[in-house]
């Protein structure tokens, strides 16, 4: 069971890598604080990815209102699978949506993530981390 859900993420994330790919992407306008990677101790060289940057905006109205977030992540360890994680939060609820996407060695790639919101009034406010499975 655990072998086949692997197998289904690391699917996944070579479709979402191909597809990302293709559309190319537009660059982040706002720079973010590399965060930190919650990663494993062992003797196998993983991923070690930090958040670039970070481009939150917004688009629609009333219940068509959505946070955008293009989020501009770079691997500088060894080629693997990163989860992208970013949450937002308006009017003290918290919303949170993650990607897993492959990385190869000294790269950097843009993530979108599209986070359906009820307006609220006020301001939101937006985190990203990444993880290593």
């Amino acid at each position: 069971m655990r072998y086949t859900r692997l197998a289904g993420v690391v699917i996944f994330v070579a479709i979402a890598a191909l597809l990302a790919s293709a559309c190319g992407g537009g660059g982040a306008s706002t720079e973010a604080e590399p965060t930190k990677s919650v990663a494993q101790s062992s003797q196998i060289s993983k991923p070690k990815p930090k958040v670039m940057l970070v481009n939150a905006t917004t688009a629609g109205v009333f219940e068509n209102y959505f946070a955008i977030l293009d989020i501009t992540a770079k691997n500088e360890g060894a080629d693997g699978v990163i989860i992208i994680v970013g949450s937002i939060t308006q009017g003290g609820e918290t919303k949170r949506n993650e990607m897993p996407v492959f990385l190869t060695k000294d790269t950097a790639q843009t993530i979108r993530l599209v986070f359906p919101l009820t307006w609220r009034g006020g301001d939101w406010t937006p985190s990203v981390e990444t993880e290593v499975p």
